[in-house]
């Protein structure tokens, strides 16, 4: 949970001191995903059932539970850098808690879950500080617009957007991992990685239809950002830090470690960039903390009656 904490808190700013604002969207997540491929198997060998798991794998299954997620997040994924690039890192970490609401809909429309009443006042809370930050400066020139890091089309709004697809992404994970078959969580992680991979590399083959210009624009991405490896290595590893600690301590402790990662942003920020906390920034922090403890302490209350007619 610690380690998630600090990914989460100080990923921002490990893209923006080792990646270009300019920096080749598209191979930057290419080589993630394969990192992740590979860190995801490792995690499965260590954890000592890997031939357990490996013996019940089939291609069917692996293809129907992974293809679709893996598809969204790589669509995803470069929204999120867009998103890094064109607004502060405490700005991103609290727009990007936008992604609870669209999970709690989507996971209601196709799991059935529903919110308990305090649950749902969390959710709009949430939906309010995604208002707050996507308001337009009160001084709406250029010069503020790029002091206080506000950038809407290429900062906001792929934030949000990449939040919405976080929510169906986890929707379909969510069956495929408690469904009948209960996948592992390393095993889906390198499947959802792999399938990503093959997606963006084709969206790389498909632009020129030569392999040379793909490994050309991996290269210069490479020669133009020689610490690159630093901003890779810190992604790919927290997502093994997710699969770890949904699995091992829950996802409301999870959400603790979020909470705990947007503190540690806006700390980082003011002690590396002597950034100012906005007025705006002042009163959504607290309000966004606050939601996502609220959330995370009240779960919805089965009844008896209802558990018994489950079981």
């Amino acid at each position: 949970m610690l380690l998630l904490a600090c990914q989460f808190g100080l990923q921002p700013l490990f893209t923006k001191e080792n990646v270009a604002p300019d920096a080749d969207k598209v191979p930057l997540v290419l080589l993630c995903e394969a990192l992740k491929t590979v860190l995801a198997l490792v995690a499965l060998f260590v954890e000592g059932n890997a031939m357990s798991v490996l013996s019940k794998w089939s291609l069917k299954d692996c293809v129907i539970s992974g293809a679709v997620p893996a598809a969204i997040y790589a669509v995803q994924n470069v929204f999120i850098q867009i998103g890094y690039q064109h607004t502060t890192g405490l700005m991103f970490n609290l727009l990007n808690q936008t992604k609870i609401i669209f999970t709690a809909i989507c996971v209601y429309l196709v799991v059935g879950k529903r919110q308990s009443k305090m649950q749902i006042v969390a959710l709009i809370m949430v939906l309010v500080v995604g208002v707050t930050l996507s308001l337009p400066p009160s001084d709406s020139t250029q010069e503020t617009t790029k002091e206080t890091g506000f950038d809407l089309w290429y900062g906001i709004v792929p934030t949000l957007v990449a939040s919405l697809l976080s929510g169906i992404a986890s929707t379909w994970s969510q069956r495929v991992m408690q469904g009948k078959a209960r996948r592992s969580a390393s095993l889906f992680s390198a499947e959802l990685s792999f399938f990503s991979s093959m997606f963006l590399l084709m969206k790389m083959f498909s632009v020129t239809g030569n392999m040379n210009d793909v490994t050309e624009r991996i290269q210069t991405l490479l020669d133009q950002n020689p610490n690159v490896w630093i901003h890779l290595c810190t992604n790919a590893i927290g997502g093994i830090f997710v699969g770890q600690v949904i699995k091992y301590a829950g996802g409301v402790r999870k959400s603790f470690s979020v909470i705990a990662g947007i503190i540690l942003t806006g700390g980082a920020e003011w002690f590396m960039y002597n950034t100012p906390f906005s007025s705006r920034m002042i009163l959504c922090l607290p309000m966004a903390i606050l939601s996502m403890y609220i959330y995370a302490t009240n779960p919805v209350v089965v009844s008896k009656n209802l558990k018994e007619k489950k079981k």
